[in-house]
């Protein structure tokens, strides 16, 4: 029965992503065919179950938001992006939506004018962006697709009117095609890179870099911890001539 267990448990965590070691790298076709894959099966989740579920029939809810188109290709395409990142996607959703129906409410139901409808609904869209975009900055959620989130609600009158319910849409939308994303990206890859916790972004250069202890007081190479291609090399791997050599080619690649 542990047996089982550890198994199970094992596979969770490839799943959710978490696992020690990076996956190798496969060719760009594969890459591609996964891509496809989660796309396809994201998008058509929403689609099937927007369109053809009841009780989102009846409030009018629309066969898919826009903005989810852009969040695919973010999530199964650039797997590897902070911006593709769980905490982005789904934090990043639900403030634009929330913002997007504020504003709404703030700027298009009250009395106004019919003459001035049109000058109240630029000004309400460009400004419900801009306060989504500062406030994704400031909890470190910014995912680019969430700016047609915020915009929607003052740009489509149709999402505008779906009211409070708009945050329920995108926060189900977004949890699905996480889910989506976890099945279909761990096959062959890994998603998420991290959940929470903010990871630097990889530096374009990192097939060789260079990871240096904390304790800046420790300078020599035999304290440093290589990681090449992706992989981890502990020290003491190299020989001293080895080290000597590999630490020149980052600082020569680094000054280029």
């Amino acid at each position: 029965m542990a047996d089982y267990l550890h198994v199970l448990q094992r596979w969770i965590k490839h799943f959710l992503g978490i696992r020690k070691e990076t996956p190798p790298r496969i060719p760009i076709w594969r890459a591609c065919f996964w891509s496809f894959v989660g796309a396809f099966c994201g998008i058509s989740v929403l689609e099937i179950l927007f369109t053809y579920t009841p009780a989102f029939q009846n409030h009018n809810v629309p066969m898919v938001v826009a903005s989810c188109g852009a969040s695919a290709v973010l999530i199964y395409g650039a797997i590897e992006a902070p911006l593709a990142q769980p905490r982005a996607l789904f934090c990043g959703n639900l403030i634009a939506s929330f913002i997007g129906v504020c504003i709404h409410k703030l700027f298009l139901e009250i009395k106004t004018p019919e003459t001035y409808v049109n000058e109240v609904r630029w000004v309400g869209g460009a400004t419900s962006v801009a306060l989504t975009l500062v406030a994704m900055q400031l909890t470190k959620t910014v995912h680019p697709p969430c700016g047609a989130t915020a915009l929607l609600p003052l740009a489509q009158p149709d999402i505008g009117e779906l009211g409070w319910l708009y945050i329920g849409i995108m926060a189900l939308s977004s949890t699905i095609m996480l889910v989506v994303a976890l099945l279909i990206d761990n096959i062959e890859r890994r998603y998420p890179v991290y959940w929470w916790k903010v990871a630097v972004p990889p530096s374009p250069r990192n097939d060789i870099e260079i990871s240096l202890q904390d304790d800046s007081s420790k300078e020599t190479v035999a304290e440093q911890q290589f990681i090449i291609f992706g992989q981890a090399i502990s020290p003491g791997t190299l020989n001293p001539e080895e080290e000597d050599f590999l630490r020149k080619v980052v600082t020569r690649l680094q000054k280029t």
